[in-house]
């Protein structure tokens, strides 16, 4: 699935690290679910796959690799790392 960006562009987030801002109820949330995240700064998740829900990202627990959803309500930003950025079309 492709992440639908306001600029109308496209950018695949599946098998990406990406690195997530979080409101405070999704840091709560995921303090809930054994995670330990700070109350400052982004988290950084392999995204596994997309949803209308949300992301499912890759969590290693003791007992081995688990998914977790991670709502778009709780998402404040997204911070792709770089690849290859090209243009297409007439630049202005």
């Amino acid at each position: 699935m492709l992440f639908n960006v306001p600029t109308a562009n496209m950018v695949k987030l599946e098998d990406r690290r990406v690195v997530l801002y979080l409101s405070d109820e999704g840091r709560r949330v995921l303090r809930q679910a054994g995670l330990g995240v700070l109350d400052t700064g982004g988290v950084t998740f392999d995204v596994h796959e997309t949803s209308d829900h949300g992301l499912w990202v890759r969590v290693d627990y003791g007992d081995g690799q688990h998914l977790i959803l991670i709502r778009w309500d709780y998402i404040l930003a997204i911070d792709v790392g770089g690849g290859e950025i090209r243009t297409e079309g007439l630049v202005h």
